[in-house]
């Protein structure tokens, strides 16, 4: 029987008849960073965007309530 240990070997030295790969150098290029707005933007506004509208119609309409409950209040309590 042959031994394992020398077989082994002869086929790990058959494998590295193969020229080590080379590692070339590649230099990473920067990265970029998005730039600062030139201009402040506009503040929010209700009547611009849609998708804000609703929720600035809900606000409203709650502080209405709260007011008018707080009226209420007011005019029991006196």
């Amino acid at each position: 029987m042959q031994n394992p240990m020398r077989s082994l070997l002869a086929r790990l030295r058959k494998r590295r008849t193969r020229p080590a790969p080379t590692v070339t150098y590649r230099p990473q290029r920067p990265r970029r960073h998005p730039l600062p707005p030139t201009r402040p933007e506009p503040p929010l506004d209700g009547e611009a965007t849609r998708l804000v509208r609703p929720y600035l119609l809900a606000h409203e309409r709650q502080e209405a309530r709260r007011e008018r409950a707080f009226l209420r209040e007011m005019a029991v309590a006196s």
